[in-house]
């Protein structure tokens, strides 16, 4: 890309680094004669004024922190291709960028980083300020090996119990891989919730890895609410027993749990033969009373949690990505072009209708709500039909259920569960039920969860179209279809 230029100052030089909302270019100051880092909105968001609103915050943040931890702002202004925030430029590269290239870090190099950046969050904690999206892209390591955290772009003023994880769009704000409980669930955030995140970077760095991989940024976030952290000895040899009880400290799942202040968590990290692992009492919570004495065996325990709660999690996470259009937080700088985003495929929330329009437009739909309860056992059913597996005495094809994702998504594949094997189905358009045409795909129902993927293109409204029905086991004169739950994945958002 050819340079451009922010009138009367700034040359822009290259582009290094680019995420969801923003780009950010290495450019020069002709004014001051140094270099800069000069951090854009990518074009397709300039219109959207919650994201510029952030945009905005993230100046105002950053302009009141002096720390040798934080990257400085240095100027923001606009120009013709938008607002941009000037920045200090750490020649070097992120601590992501790191791990990937070296694996785990040596246990002392997790210990110095980490307690630098929670220096640099207790600097901001005193601010009233909580960051919100500690993760390794945005620690950023400059040419000695040290660490300034950057990013504030969705950091807030500590506003008591209604400071929750969501805006007031209700856009849930934060990385997956690093999301703090109460934030997956909506709820208030402290400067516990950076500690909490800054204890997954450190597990991150020891062991070279994150513990809670996923196939989407909503089975993920729920794994973090859900699932018992590994203590990271489970995962990496020659972990320190004081590092590791610092690690698993920080990121209890209950906020009490965790160290108090970002400067106590530094205190124990740079003092790791001070009796720090005596000092910290054990975590007890839920999640840990599988562990056995040495701390050393993985924990693979859950907490059990009520199906119907599971499920409205899960709703929640989901309408807060579809909220962001599957753009969680701005990108930090990244030395090695930063991650390039793609299509976010993650869990659609979606309504569910029933769905007869060639018969007296109603089929049984006080239980459709049981095909989205979390609950596979109960299921809507179709109604009872006489010797007609396929529907041909009714004079209609079939019947089924219309979902609806949100508009501007696209789905790409629907999971059902079904408890009548045997009964055959098509995925099909509302607008389209004529068996003579070919459906969008088809099947039968074997008992299990399938998964059926969609090609590319699909509407937000599809119809689960029942063609056969499946012997009933009580009256075999009889038949019927049933579904336990039906989820959709796909992009959240295709409009911008």
């Amino acid at each position: 890309m050819s340079s451009t230029s922010a009138p009367g100052r700034y040359i822009t030089d290259r582009q290094i680094g680019r995420g969801g909302m923003a780009t950010v270019w290495k450019a020069h100051d002709t004014v001051l004669e140094r270099d800069v880092a000069l951090k854009r909105l990518r074009p397709a968001l300039l219109d959207d004024h919650e994201i510029a609103e952030r945009f905005r915050r993230e100046a105002e943040s950053v302009a009141g922190l002096s720390h040798p931890g934080i990257v400085r702002m240095l100027d923001r202004g606009e120009d013709a291709e938008g607002p941009f925030l000037v920045m200090e430029l750490v020649e070097g590269e992120d601590l992501k960028a790191r791990i990937k290239r070296e694996g785990a870090l040596p246990p002392e190099d997790a210990r110095r980083i980490c307690a630098q950046v929670a220096r640099a969050l207790e600097y901001a904690h005193a601010r009233g300020l909580v960051h919100r999206d500690i993760k390794s892209q945005n620690v950023l390591l400059d040419a000695d090996g040290n660490a300034k955290l950057t990013d504030f772009g969705i950091a807030r003023l500590m506003e008591g119990p209604s400071d929750s994880g969501l805006t007031k769009t209700g856009m849930m704000v934060g990385s997956s891989d690093y999301l703090a409980p109460e934030q997956a669930e909506g709820r208030a955030v402290d400067g516990r919730t950076d500690i909490y995140a800054l204890g997954i970077v450190l597990w991150e760095c020891l062991t070279g890895k994150l513990p809670f991989p996923g196939e989407s940024f909503v089975s993920v976030a729920m794994r973090h609410v859900t699932d018992a952290l590994p203590d990271p000895r489970s995962a990496a040899a020659g972990i320190p027993a004081q590092l590791a009880a610092c690690t698993m400290r920080a990121a209890a799942k209950r906020p009490e749990q965790r160290f108090q202040s970002a400067g106590s968590f530094a205190q124990a990290l740079e003092e790791p033969g001070g009796g720090d692992t005596a000092n910290l009492p054990p975590v007890d919570d839920p999640w840990h009373r599988d562990q056995d004495a040495t701390g050393r065996a993985p924990l693979r325990g859950t907490r059990r949690r009520p199906r119907r709660r599971l499920a409205a999690l899960a709703g929640l996470i989901a309408a807060a990505v579809v909220a962001t259009g599957g753009y969680l937080a701005l990108t930090a700088l990244d030395g090695d072009g930063g991650s390039t985003p793609t299509p976010v495929i993650t869990s659609l929330p979606i309504t569910l209708d029933d769905y007869d329009p060639q018969g007296d437009g109603a089929e049984q739909p006080d239980l459709v709500p049981r095909a989205s309860d979390g609950i596979p056992d109960t299921a809507w059913t179709t109604e009872l039909y006489e010797d007609v597996p396929e529907f041909g005495g009714f004079s209609k094809s079939g019947v089924g259920l219309l979902l609806t994702a949100p508009r501007d998504s696209r789905p790409t594949e629907i999971d059902i569960t079904s408890t009548t094997p045997g009964a055959n189905f098509e995925i099909r358009t509302e607008d389209d039920l004529d068996p003579g045409t070919p459906p969008i795909t088809s099947g039968t129902f074997d008992g299990t969860a399938q998964k059926i993927a969609l090609p590319d293109g699909m509407p937000p409204r599809l119809v689960i179209w029942i063609t056969r029905l499946a012997q009933n086991p009580v009256d075999g004169s009889r038949f019927w279809a049933g579904i336990g739950e039906v989820s959709v994945r796909g992009v959240a958002n295709t409009a911008s």
